[in-house]
């Protein structure tokens, strides 16, 4: 024990006097350090933003179990003093009241009598000086001098001007009479349209004249479609002898010189209705501490519920006011908002290691709760936005598809909570979650894309029931026609949002794997077919190859079964392994027809070909744009492992000082999968085992225990998650496709023949 014990000291002492393995631990623990900062900075603006969507505080303090004719379920005592509002019925009703008794506001000109006056008078004057010589001249300086009678018609004009030279005394008396017309009607006012005080059904209105106000009855005040309506007949009584064409001219002058000189101020109206509804009080009484609101088991009255409303009021108003409390809410949300990212990538941590590490999965799991939640924070705060909108079943879908069930179970149930927190509804997170369940399963087995119709059934079904089913618990309904009234459009909506989360589950899905490089079943099946030019090109210029790596994807597939590992992933990533072998295939054994170029070269070249076919094939699937995933599984299928053949010829052929060991090294890196692991060791029992001269099954398990003891030993495996039991267990899938491969046939007739023959030759002989 002590000997071990100095022997680790004594190679921990090694590692530290190496500066080079001393600097690579000091950037790998930076590089681990950056990479952490990142993530726990992604995951903190994650927070933020969905803390943000949260609506505007809600009110929380709230009776809702308390209906009108219903029995108290519990006493309820003020826990403050607070004063009763009205309901609103009744406050509106008051406020109409006090609003109807503010009449109208009308502003009197009183200026305008005066003027018009003035201008009738200027214009009759002008009749007095005029000679009825040339008529037509003088009826246009009549209408050019005074532009009020406008409307007045030739006709009557002519006969005024007959009268004023022939019968001034008719003239005269037809001047008095229209302007005691117009005395009368300014007298009481005149107003252009009365319809426009006369709403709501007002008696009087607020005359305002020379600064002070009276009121004055609605059935005084006429406006002009009124006043001439009975303006004929009113001067037929003043001019009782008068002829048809003398009325009309007075009718038609009282006309062009009427002016409303009453106008409507609605302005003022509105503000002093304004001023009488705040002058309504919104209170009816107070209920002070202590005292009791209702009793259990009492009946609501309506008093009840006007004061547990106004309790309800009261306490959340105080609620706002507290500066603290806005703060404390975004905290609370900040908390649920925290921990339900925490659920998420604490389980993406212990139970899916290599997802969580990968930095960009961040920002794609950030991406899949985002899309729904902004969803819900604008039906939080628009109304016509239904919730059953919410796409929380897509990202559900897109993140089984992208990685596995297990992992969009975990979304649902986040995207599902923090949704339903948004919007404050229990019925909701119900619906989301049984939702995304139904999308998880529904695509939890997708190997082509038209798979995907299938979930929309079972979204359809899934979203149809659990509305139908909520609503019954939650609605308020009589009859079966008015429940179905109330869900049909959200049946309408749920339906819609399942068939889009199916189509954009497509239309998404390659966007999500080319931007964040994940790998999907769908893209292994396209990338597994074996007419694909890359492959099809690998058979033809390395045949050997090819058919070693149709063999190895039998191991790993067999091996990653018997582990649970990604038997599809490692499957492919057998076909695409060793592609770098096509730029120089005769400089690998399997390719070789009998001659072998090694022989003429230095066994550090040698080396350096072999070496170089990872590099050349990870540029060569670059080019053909294969996912990160496959990329990456070239290189770590040799790992760091070494070419020993040719080291072992380079040090009998020179100096052992001057061969080096990283020139007869893979560069790495070692495997950092389960898949990779597997194909590490699948490559190498593969090609080991052809140099068995026989087939019995010892010889075959003995090699196989031999090539992966030696992996493990050599610490090729020390990066990835194989543990010794799920070596043991690739061991045992190994053997059978080996054995099978390596199976001995009964030799033909003819076969036993040609061996027959040369032992009868050499008897004959002896």
């Amino acid at each position: 024990m002590m000997r071990s014990g100095k022997r680790r000291i004594h190679y921990s002492g090694l590692l530290n006097r190496d500066p080079r393995r001393r600097a690579t631990r000091k950037f790998r623990f930076s590089r681990v350090r950056g990479e952490d900062i990142l993530r726990a900075g992604l995951l903190l603006v994650l927070v933020g933003m969905l803390t943000a969507l949260f609506p505007a505080t809600r009110q929380s303090y709230e009776y809702g179990a308390f209906r009108q004719g219903s029995i108290a379920p519990e006493e309820v005592i003020a826990p403050e003093t607070f004063k009763v509002l009205k309901n609103k019925p009744e406050y509106t009703s008051e406020v109409e009241t006090a609003q109807s008794e503010i009449p109208p506001v009308v502003v009197f000109a009183p200026h305008l009598p005066e003027e018009r006056d003035r201008s009738l008078r200027l214009f009759f004057q002008d009749f007095t000086r005029t000679s009825t010589t040339a008529p037509d001249s003088v009826l246009f300086r009549l209408r050019q001098a005074h532009p009020e009678i406008g409307p007045v018609s030739e006709s009557s004009l002519r006969y005024l001007l007959d009268r004023a030279a022939t019968d001034r005394k008719t003239l005269n008396q037809m001047h008095s009479t229209i302007r005691g017309l117009l005395a009368e009607i300014y007298n009481t006012g005149v107003i252009a349209d009365k319809s426009l005080i006369a709403r709501g059904g007002a008696t009087e209105v607020l005359l305002l004249k020379n600064e002070s106000e009276q009121r004055a009855s609605m059935a005084d005040i006429r406006d002009l479609e009124e006043f001439t309506l009975s303006l004929q007949e009113e001067i037929a009584h003043l001019l009782p002898r008068s002829t048809t064409v003398e009325i009309k001219a007075v009718y038609e002058l009282v006309v062009a010189y009427v002016m409303p000189n009453l106008t409507y101020n609605s302005p003022d109206t509105e503000r002093r209705r304004a001023e009488a509804a705040q002058n309504i009080s919104r209170y009816k009484g107070t209920v002070l501490k202590g005292e009791r609101i209702v009793d259990k088991h009492d009946r609501i009255t309506s008093d009840h519920i006007d004061q547990l409303a106004s309790l309800v009021t009261h306490m959340n108003q105080r609620r706002q006011e507290d500066p603290y409390f806005p703060i404390i809410q975004a905290f609370a949300r900040a908390i649920i908002t925290s921990l339900l990212i925490a659920i998420l990538f604490g389980f993406l941590q212990t139970s899916r290691p290599i997802i969580y590490r990968r930095t960009s999965n961040i920002v794609l799991f950030g991406i899949l709760i985002l899309m729904p939640a902004l969803v819900a924070s604008y039906a939080a705060t628009m109304p016509s936005i239904t919730p059953f909108l919410i796409p929380v079943a897509l990202s559900v879908m897109l993140a089984t598809v992208l990685f596995d069930a297990e992992i969009g179970l975990v979304v649902s149930l986040v995207c599902a909570i923090l949704c339903a927190s948004i919007l404050g509804s229990l019925q909701h997170a119900l619906v989301f979650i049984i939702t995304g369940i139904a999308g998880a399963y529904s695509v939890h087995q997708v190997h082509q894309r038209s798979d995907f119709f299938r979930s929309i059934f079972y979204l359809i079904a899934a979203y149809t029931l659990t509305i139908a089913a909520s609503g019954v618990l939650w609605l308020n309904y009589s009859t079966v026609a008015e429940f179905f009234d109330k869900v049909k459009w959200d049946l309408v909506f749920g339906i819609f949002t399942a068939c889009a989360s199916a189509v954009l589950t497509i239309g998404l899905l390659p966007i999500f794997e080319s931007i964040f490089n994940v790998v999907t079943t769908i893209t292994l099946l396209e990338l597994s077919d074996l007419n694909r030019p890359l492959l099809r090109n690998l058979a033809i210029r390395a045949p050997g190859t090819y058919s070693h790596s149709i063999v190895m994807a039998s191991l790993s597939e067999a091996a990653a079964d018997a582990i649970g590992a990604d038997r599809l992933l490692v499957r492919v990533g057998c076909y695409y392994h060793d592609i770098g072998k096509m730029i120089r295939p005769h400089y690998f054994i399997e390719n070789q027809k009998g001659i072998n170029p090694h022989d003429e070269l230095q066994p550090r070249m040698s080396a350096l070909i072999l070496i170089s076919h990872v590099k050349e094939g990870v540029e060569l699937a670059e080019e053909e744009g294969l996912p990160r995933v496959l990329i990456d599984l070239i290189p770590q299928h040799h790992g760091t492992s070494e070419i020993a053949s040719f080291k072992h010829r380079a040090l009998e052929r020179g100096d052992k000082q001057t061969v080096r060991d990283e020139d007869f090294r893979y560069p790495g890196p070692k495997p950092q999968t389960k898949e990779a692991g597997i194909i590490n060791v699948a490559d190498a029992v593969e090609s080991a085992t052809r140099t068995l001269s026989g087939n019995s099954p010892d010889q075959i398990k003995g090699m196989v225990q031999t090539i992966v003891k030696s992996r493990f030993t050599a610490g090729e495996l020390d990066e990835c998650d194989l543990t010794l039991r799920d070596l043991t267990k690739i061991q045992q899938a190994f053997l059978p496709i080996l054995q099978a491969a390596r199976h001995a046939r009964v030799p033909y007739p003819w076969q036993q023949e040609q061996k027959r023959e040369p032992r009868k030759e050499k008897k004959e002989r002896l």
